[in-house]
């Protein structure tokens, strides 16, 4: 499984990881440096071996799964 971070408003990927948390610590630096609407536009998509991808969040409901990631710094 990789998880994918997709820009919706461009429609480009705009990095692929290996992990979950290594995709969350990316998004919550973000917000971390630029704010909450670094989130505008963005999604977390899960992939399967077999390339099906599946949304795991987008935009502010992203929020949640940074909560910690984006309270430290």
């Amino acid at each position: 499984m990789t998880y994918e971070l997709w820009d919706s408003d461009t429609g480009n990927c705009s990095g692929v990881y290996s992990t979950l948390e290594a995709a969350l610590e990316v998004v919550g630096s973000a917000v971390r440096r630029n704010g909450e609407s670094t989130l505008d536009g963005l999604g977390l998509l899960a992939v399967t071996p077999d390339g099906d991808r599946h949304l795991i969040a987008e935009e502010r409901d992203l929020l949640p799964l940074i909560g910690a990631r984006a309270a430290a710094g």
